[in-house]
């Protein structure tokens, strides 16, 4: 049977790449907030990046309460996003939308792992941790979309 001290292998999978990837989307949050005139969406992405931050210390704590190993960073697409997000900000002269696109965007593929990772580890321990980072990643696409309309 699994516990959180002793992660089965999909499991400890899962958290890894979630792990890898709420590092990049904190990242990439504060990336674009850099980039981002704008005061109410640069302090929603602080937001979110501050949410991912956190998520990501949860995983790592389930992880090494299972003595398994913790990514020390993010995913080579991930930085390769941060870099796509850069470029097409600065190629639409700082569009703010265009930001805001690609961090929906990005929003909706942490959802699709979650939701991955959700159907591979059904009955694990961790699974009440990942449904409310779930949510809570829904949550911030919502934000994001509503500020995407006002800004339309």
């Amino acid at each position: 049977m699994e516990t959180i001290q002793n992660l089965e292998k999909e499991t400890v999978n899962g958290l890894q790449s979630l792990c890898k990837l709420c590092h990049d989307s904190s990242e990439g949050y504060r990336t674009a907030a850099e980039s981002i005139d704008h005061a109410q969406m640069r302090e929603a992405f602080l937001s979110v990046a501050d949410k991912r931050r956190v998520a990501r210390d949860e995983l790592a704590g389930m992880l090494g309460t299972s003595h398994e190993s913790i990514p020390k960073g993010g995913t080579a697409l991930g930085k390769v996003h941060r870099w796509w997000i850069d470029i097409r900000g600065s190629l639409n002269g700082g569009n703010e939308e265009v930001v805001l696109i690609e961090a929906i965007r990005g929003e909706r593929t942490i959802e699709d792992e979650y939701e991955d990772v959700l159907k591979k580890t059904m009955g694990s321990p961790a699974n009440a941790t990942l449904h409310a980072q779930l949510e809570g990643v829904k949550s911030s696409r919502k934000t994001l979309e509503s500020l995407k309309e006002l800004s339309d």
